[in-house]
């Protein structure tokens, strides 16, 4: 499909001959005379280009490009003029024109202008579409559940993008989602429609990390045979995402300093300072405050990456979302692996709930995947639902006493009192009263600790 132009000029002989060359070159054509005629017909046939005139009889050709801004889908427009000036020039640009061409002038000279311009339209549009995916797949619906902790999260999400947060430090345990997080907000934010760079501090050996970071020069070392430029540069007007920055080097993040707080750095082997527009999210499941108490993180990029900060909650805090996620994986893997699970047994729905998930979510997902993948027929197969439980701690009743045996190396309060209050719980089926007045603590007190270990049903 041919692209159309929509011509606005009241010269009638330039007006035919621009016609006659562009029809020629392939392009389908429209004319007009008049700027109020010419809103008219691009308000209706919504052109892919406009060759404007700055000189209408009926109104300045500035005020008409002033007004296709209000399109729901701007023109691009060039601007024609025999009154030709840097100030005009400059005014067409700011108002939103493509370029700008003063007669007379070489109708090769405006072929090419009119190649390039539309060259730039379908590259707009395709970045458009690119960035309308991924805010269907990446919505705020793409964080699934409905519990207290969730709500907040979306609640803080739907802030933050409201705004522009140049800085942003998203921690949690692995698999809680923070890769997740950071697209949520990238691409339901205001650079929606620049560019996303993930780089995984982790993944990469550090001689190779401070090139992907800022690039290099040609020849900076031996294998550097051109210039390459790192992502910071590469991201300029969108988002780079550094997960796990827990992990960086103490020399890196030195460097890294710099580039978060004024947005400037220097490709490796490079002389001159490379500003950018940047938004930087960061993500790590450690405690980077007792990293830098411990002298394995800079106190000065902490508190530059400290500015706008949460934490995604760990599955075994928002069990409430188990069936939600539950269902979401299973209709996303009934498609992908060409499966028809329709039924969860209640004794899975039952272990799915009282399991810690060290995991988080992808524990969950990668579980199911598997429990799908081999299931039968329609019903999720519960001998293909494999959950690591820890058994290095052993709880026992014997002689009306319970026996912990608990490994020297690995005596962990974390999994002492919930295999207690478990093991305490089916001593009294369940009876949470009876549990309370066992373990000497308030029904309050039993109730706040089942749900932290998700064993409220």
């Amino acid at each position: 499909m041919s692209s159309l132009i929509l011509i606005i000029e009241d010269e009638r002989l330039l007006c035919k001959q621009l016609h006659k060359a562009l029809t020629q070159e392939g392009y389908s054509v429209i004319t007009s005379f008049e700027g109020s005629e010419g809103l008219e017909i691009a308000k209706k046939e919504n052109p892919d280009l406009v060759l404007l005139d700055l000189k209408l009889p009926d109104r300045n050709g500035l005020e008409v490009l002033k007004t296709f801004t209000s399109f729901e889908q701007s023109p691009t427009t060039i601007m024609m003029t025999a009154h030709g000036s840097v100030e005009v020039a400059v005014s067409a640009i700011r108002d939103g024109a493509y370029d700008f061409i003063e007669k007379p002038f070489p109708l090769d000279k405006l072929k090419v202008m009119v190649r390039n311009a539309l060259r730039t339209t379908e590259l707009r549009d395709s970045l458009s579409a690119v960035a309308h995916r991924a805010q269907e797949k990446y919505g705020f619906d793409s964080l699934i559940g409905t519990s207290e902790p969730i709500q907040e999260i979306l609640y803080l999400f739907k802030r933050l993008t409201d705004t522009d947060p140049k800085t942003i430090l998203i921690s949690g345990e692995s698999g809680t989602g923070k890769g997740l997080a950071a697209k949520i907000l990238h691409f339901n934010g205001i650079r929606n429609e620049k560019p996303f760079i993930e780089l995984n501090c982790a993944a990469i050996p550090e001689t190779l990390l401070e090139s992907e970071l800022f690039g290099h020069e040609a020849g900076a070392f031996t294998d550097a045979k051109k210039l390459k430029k790192g992502i910071l540069e590469q991201a300029d007007g969108g988002t780079v995402f550094l997960d796990e920055i827990g992990d960086m080097s103490l020399s890196l993040q030195a460097k890294l300093v710099k580039a978060v707080e004024e947005r400037s750095f220097r490709r490796l082997g490079g002389n001159r300072d490379i500003t950018v527009d940047i938004s930087v999210v960061a993500a790590t499941n450690q405690d980077l405050k007792t990293l830098v108490k411990n002298g394995d993180f800079r106190e000065d990029l902490y508190h530059r990456l400290n500015v706008i900060t949460f934490e995604m909650p760990a599955l075994r805090n928002r069990m409430d979302d188990i069936m939600d996620l539950t269902e979401h994986f299973i209709s996303y893997f009934n498609v992908d692996l060409n499966k028809n699970i329709k039924e969860i047994p209640e004794e899975i729905n039952r272990a799915f709930h009282q399991y810690n998930w060290p995991g988080n979510v992808r524990e969950l997902r990668s579980t199911l995947e598997r429990a799908i993948l081999l299931s039968e027929d329609s019903v999720l197969n519960s001998k293909y639902v494999k959950l690591e439980y820890d058994e290095s701690l052993n709880v026992e009743n014997s002689d009306e006493k319970m026996v912990i045996d608990v490994p020297l190396d690995d005596a962990s309060l974390y999994k002492i009192e919930k295999k207690v209050i478990t093991k305490a719980l089916e001593l009294n089926d369940w009876n949470q009263t009876r549990t309370a007045d066992m373990l000497g603590i308030t029904r309050e007190v039993l109730r706040y600790r089942m749900k932290k270990w998700g064993l409220l049903s």
